[in-house]
């Protein structure tokens, strides 16, 4: 509030300050001064500062300054800049370049008229010229935060310079500047020097100028041959359409150098062309170029079309010499999946030329691209192992292998623990994987960690030893996959005698018989070579000698392309089958894939996708047998996901229990290899009490399978011997008994999660709401909050809308998650409903109805005689089990 005071006590510790030494005491007081004198006398102040030695100081009134600066301040300032020195200009030039960024002072600074002898513009200008480097780049950077256009003829002169240190200041300015320098780079490479020149092109280039394309050329033509090295590289930027024939024209009279950076600019010039318009362009263009059409071959690999890699290969096939090694490189340089194939003929074929090493290096980076699965990159890569030459080729192929994180892959990684040349990459590979999928367990994966750890050799392997020690004692217990076939023998399979009905009627003795003349057939059809199982195309399926209940198995095919009619499958629980075949073979409906329960006719047969690899390459299967469910991912790609499979040899029987699993013959040569199999721990099928059974009850769910049922059995799922409805599935519907019942008793068992809403249809048909169209007796997580205001018909057990739940039900319940015991007696018009051993609801539907139904609602199917039980879903989670049913007469 005292100003004069507050001044001089600031000009007091200023001098203090200044006697002392202490140069930010002296700038803080500064900042004093000004923010306590008159505005009027601001400006006065600040150039008085600029009078200063200290650049700290300086600085600080500038600092000041930005806050209120007007265009007189600009003024006062730009006038100190002709006769300052270096210092000052450069701070100064810096203190308007930062002002200039602002949108508030940037048109004052930009339209700065200063009334004496020079022009704000001028002054700024003539500091590029100034021999001290600072000024120069203070300058420059100004006048590029100011962006007005009349700058960049005075910025593009920098380029003429004979200092480097001042060309690359001019290109880097006009490479931020925001306005069109094209005109002027141009016209200044015309007469630089060649650091100029090159500057200018690549500033041409970086600008895409393609209408000063013939500076450029003009470079090529005239320059020294750094200038004309950095022209052929700029042309690729700036050609266009209407340059197709003239860059074909130098590509076909370059010299070596300057081949690739015309081909470039081919590419380029042919790129706003439709695609398949570049390759017929290309094409014309490599008739009229005879001996020279091996120039094109890397014009085409650019445009990744079909025919393109066809004339490629075809000219690499047909080429010696440098047409040969053109096409090469072409392919080399193909960016789709496409060219992989050919990649690996080519290591195959010619294993000692110079095209092995990087045409499998290729071919290894093009199969590892993480777009595809974790199953096809390790197919791809084994082929690659394969035919690895050096120990270099396969540590990087283990590398790759690992990145699939696949249990296979994991398996096959182990292979090469013993190999001490690749050993370590083997390790990490297998180390890597097993760490990174804690649901791989069994005795092959802790035998495999347990050698990892004897073998691991690097800085780091202490602490890997003690990864995988805590990783093998929380790895569950248990055998986990187990290989069915050994890679030598047929040891663990047998031949096939007849189907699983037939082979339970036979007699010990006749069934053995049976068997002897199965193997000796299976022998001939069937045979190992090169750890590989064969099935020639003559004989029957082959069968594990082992039975099978709920498993996961992993298993490899490929089909022969020879034939006839690639075709086989593999039988679960001996039972046909999971399809596999040639895609090709539409006349049978083939296209739809491999994968799909093929002999299902309720329930789907189809695979959801093909996902098929192309005949002839390996394939690779992981099924999933959970009760008649099964789930199949081919390649990585989920096709069947937990589907019934049907009983084929008895439609009217489910799916059998524990069987064989059978590898199909189906007259064509297939091979397989990598069979394992894992046991899943199999709920006991839930069995009638005696007393049920001698009272007439059957059993319609055990557990094992749905075979009673009907309707949607996707999210009504088999789930650990229950029946789960999932309703994240979003399938819809509700699931039914295929029969119809009239009067019955019905028990089960219920679990609910918490606000859980199901119930049960009763003599209902399958379309419509049972609730009307049958009656529904509910269930329901009454005591949830959520449900605090429903009525008593809407209470569990209640016959929903007509005969309310007892007001005492409540006790009856345990709490959501546990286990309810629930039976429904429905006998004529009378309906009761006992949960845990007390009855909650009882009463007669007739005489309930008498005076009209309680929720004032139409119940037309509320007397049917019979119609089928449902369980009617809600949107939530529910688990049923143990449910079985007597008629009553």
């Amino acid at each position: 509030s005292d100003r004069d005071a507050v001044m001089k006590a600031a000009k007091k510790l200023q001098k203090a300050a200044a006697k002392a030494g202490q140069e930010q005491t002296r700038e803080a007081a500064l900042q004093i001064l000004l923010a306590a004198e008159e505005p009027a006398k601001v400006s006065k102040m600040v150039i008085a500062a600029m009078k200063d030695p200290s650049k700290n100081y300086r600085n600080a009134a500038l600092s000041y300054a930005s806050g209120f600066a007007d265009k007189e301040l600009y003024i006062e300032l730009m006038k100190m800049v002709p006769k300052a020195k270096p210092e000052l200009k450069i701070d100064i030039l810096n203190w308007i370049g930062r002002e200039a960024k602002k949108p508030v002072k940037h048109d004052i600074i930009q339209n700065l008229e200063i009334r004496f002898d020079l022009p704000a513009k001028q002054i700024l200008l003539e500091q590029l010229g100034d021999v001290n480097f600072d000024v120069k780049q203070a300058a420059t950077w100004t006048l590029v935060k100011i962006g007005d256009k009349s700058y960049i003829p005075s910025l593009a002169e920098l380029l003429k310079s004979d200092d480097k240190q001042v060309v690359l200041l001019g290109q880097d300015a006009l490479a931020a500047f925001p306005g069109d320098i094209d005109g002027a780079v141009a016209k200044a490479v015309s007469s630089a020097a060649n650091a100029g020149k090159i500057a200018g092109l690549e500033l041409l280039a970086m600008r895409k100028a393609t209408a000063n394309i013939n500076t450029v050329l003009d470079q090529i033509q005239i320059g020294s041959p750094e200038v004309k090295a950095a022209a052929y590289v700029a042309l690729k930027d700036v050609v266009g359409e209407r340059d197709i024939t003239n860059m074909c024209g130098m590509l076909e009279t370059a010299d070596a150098l300057a081949v690739p950076p015309m081909q470039r600019a081919v590419i380029s010039a042919l790129s706003s062309l439709p695609v398949a318009d570049r390759v017929e362009t290309v094409k014309r263009r490599m008739l009229q170029a005879g001996n020279n059409d091996y120039l094109y071959y890397l014009v085409l690999s650019s445009t990744g079309q079909p025919d393109a890699l066809a004339t490629i290969v075809k000219g690499f096939r047909s080429s010696t010499g440098a047409k040969r090694d053109a096409a090469f490189e072409a392919l080399l340089n193909w960016k789709g999946i496409e060219v992989a194939d050919e990649l690996y003929m080519i290591c195959k074929e010619s294993p000692s030329s110079n095209y092995f090493d990087p045409a499998l290096t290729t071919y290894v980076k093009l199969v590892s691209n993480p777009a595809f699965t974790g199953e096809n990159r390790l197919l791809s890569l084994r082929k690659a192992m394969e035919i690895a030459k050096t120990d270099a080729q396969k540590i990087a192929i283990l590398q790759q292998i690992e990145n699939t994180g696949t249990f296979l892959g994991m398996l096959y990684a182990g292979e090469f623990l013993d190999q001490k040349p690749v050993q370590q990459a083997a390790a990490n590979a297998v180390m890597n994987i097993a760490l990174g999928n804690k649901e791989y367990m069994g005795a092959n994966v802790r035998a495999l960690l347990n050698k990892v750890m004897e073998v691991l050799d690097n800085p780091d392997a202490g602490y890997q030893k003690e990864a995988i020690k805590k990783h093998l004692a929380e790895m569950p217990q248990g055998e986990g996959f187990v290989s069915l076939f050994n890679g030598k023998d047929l040891t663990g399979w047998k031949g096939l005698v007849q189907n699983p009905i037939a082979r339970a009627k036979m007699k010990p003795g006749q069934l053995a018989k049976e068997q002897a003349k199965a193997d000796e057939v299976m022998r001939k059809g069937w045979s190992v070579e090169d750890g590989m199982l064969i099935f020639n195309g003559k004989g029957d399926n082959l069968c594990t000698e082992k039975q099978y209940g709920d498993f996961e198995m992993y298993v490899d095919w490929m089909l022969d392309p020879a034939g006839p009619e690639a075709d086989a499958g593999i039988y679960l629980r001996g039972t046909p089958q999971v399809q596999i075949w040639d895609t090709s073979r539409v006349n049978v409906g083939a296209q739809v894939g491999s994968g799909g329960l093929y002999n299902n006719q309720v329930n789907e047969s189809k695979p959801t996708k093909v996902a098929d690899n192309k005949l002839g390459e390996w394939n690779s299967f992981y099924i999933k047998m959970v009760g008649d469910r099964v789930t199949v991912v081919l390649n990585g790609e989920k096709v069947v996901d937990d589907v019934i499979l049907e009983n084929y040899w008895d439609r009217k029987l489910p799916i059998f229990p524990v069987e064989q699993i059978e590898l199909q013959a189906h007259g064509s040569k297939v091979y397989y290899r990598n069979i394992y199999v894992k046991e899943l721990e199999r709920k006991e099928p839930f069995k009638l009490s005696a007393e049920e059974e001698k009272e007439g009850f059957k059993v319609l769910f055990d557990g094992t399978n749905m075979h009673e049922w009907t309707g949607n059995t996707v999210d009504y799922t088999l789930e650990d011997g229950c029946i789960s409805m999932i309703p994240s599935k979003s399938y819809g519907g509700n699931l039914y008994t295929k029969d119809e019942y009239g009067n019955f008793v019905y028990r089960f068992e219920f679990q609910l999660t918490p606000g859980a809403n199901n119930g049960v249809g009763i003599r209902t048909p399958m379309e419509g709401d049972a609730a009307y169209v049958g009656m529904e007796i509910q269930i329901l997580d009454c005591e949830h909050p959520i449900y605090k205001d429903i009525t008593p018909l809407q209470h569990h057990g209640s016959v929903y809308g007509i005969i309310p739940a007892k007001a005492e039900h409540h006790s009856a319940f345990k709490p959501a998650g546990e286990w309810n015991y629930e039976e429904i007696v429905a006998n004529g018009d009378n309906i009761k409903v006992t949960v845990n051993g007390v009855v909650i609801m009882e009463g007669n539907i007739r005489e309930a109805t008498k005076n009209g139904t309680a929720d004032h609602k139409e119940h037309p199917g509320l007397f049917n005689k019979k119609g089928h039980i449902g369980f009617l879903g809600h949107g939530s989670p529910v688990k049923f089990r143990n449910i079985r049913i007597k008629e009553l007469k």
